[in-house]
């Protein structure tokens, strides 16, 4: 869709006061003082900041608000399936403050979490993640889920989804109406909205991902007036097929000690990445080996080039498009 058929009016806030309510903050950089964090980037990975593969990472609930029975109960269910795909252990241990990852749900204070092991430069005295839409009401929502799902996506090294550097190749985000939507509904500045929706990540930061998911757990939803495509996109509540995948690449299950699910395997994580010839072989042969860093820096490497490849089939056609149009307006002449 063109950008002058793209909806340019506001969005009503009165017509979506659960969706805008409900921004995520990703945590990925701490400050020098240790204090609050200076990052909200994109799900992508970078190697540094995701944990050793196998390793069990300990959950407790603190205060503020550590929750009630419920509420933690919900956790511990839900997160039960991030286990399914990646080669990680989660166990929460009663004494919250000597966790790795802290708990708190304090409900008027969003949903957040520190991305990957920048928890572990968190102070023991502070939570490293908050649930703020885990409510103690019988039954785990669809929402209570998906919120679960995330903030412990970005616990395990994912960023926001919206802000991968290939963006571009699925959205034009519409921003003179973000800005004015933000600022009236959040009461963010221009430069909070433009670190949190519009910057993408550093291509030299991360490490590896895809195009643009917008069916991943870590995907924003966003009414279709918020790009130039009119794409609406729907809140996620459960692991996309690619999250899965990335999830197992990242951290794979040996072939001696398999996932739960026997559909979870290095064929089709790589089958659903859409990795092929020598990167394919070259992944298999690190993982047959054991060496998962190894693996990782093979599937790095695939990410990197098949960003390069869409960019330059971007800039050729970009050129083929201006070579059109010059051809018009001396045809014209």
């Amino acid at each position: 869709m063109s950008s002058d058929t793209a909806p340019q009016q506001p969005i009503s806030t009165d017509e979506n006061p659960e969706w805008y309510s409900r921004c995520c903050t990703d945590l990925s950089k701490v400050n020098p003082s240790g204090g609050r964090l200076d990052g909200m980037k994109a799900i992508l990975t970078r190697a540094s900041g995701m944990w050793d593969n196998g390793r069990t990472i300990t959950v407790g609930f603190v205060a503020p608000i550590p929750g009630t029975p419920v509420q933690q109960a919900k956790v511990q269910e839900v997160v039960k399936e991030w286990e399914k795909y990646a080669n990680l252990k989660f166990r929460f241990v009663p004494n919250g403050r000597n966790a790795e990852i802290r708990v708190s749900f304090r409900e008027h204070s969003g949903s957040f979490s520190y991305v990957g092991n920048v928890a572990l430069q968190i102070p023991k005295e502070f939570q490293t993640m908050n649930l703020s839409w885990v409510y103690s009401t019988p039954g785990i929502t669809d929402a209570e889920r998906g919120v679960i799902l995330h903030e412990f996506g970005h616990a395990i090294g994912y960023f926001h989804e919206h802000l991968s550097p290939r963006r571009g190749e699925k959205l034009t985000l519409n921003e003179p109406v973000i800005l004015e939507f933000m600022k009236k509904t959040q009461n963010w500045t221009e430069a909070t909205v433009r670190s949190n929706i519009f910057n993408v990540y550093n291509n030299n930061d991360v490490s590896n991902f895809s195009a643009v998911d917008t069916t991943s757990i870590m995907m924003y939803s966003m009414p279709a007036q918020w790009n130039l495509e009119g794409i609406e996109i729907p809140p996620n509540y459960s692991l996309s097929p690619l999250d899965k995948a990335y999830a197992f690449l990242n951290y794979p299950f040996p072939a001696d000690t398999p996932s739960s699910d026997p559909d979870v395997n290095i064929q089709n994580a790589l089958n659903t990445a859409g990795v092929t010839g020598d990167d394919r072989e070259n992944i298999i042969l690190e993982y047959n080996e054991g060496d998962w860093k190894g693996l990782r820096a093979e599937f790095t490497r695939w990410a990197v080039n098949q960003k390069a490849q869409s960019d330059r089939a971007q800039a050729i056609s970009q050129r083929e498009q201006a070579a059109i149009a010059v051809a018009a307006v001396v045809e014209a002449d």
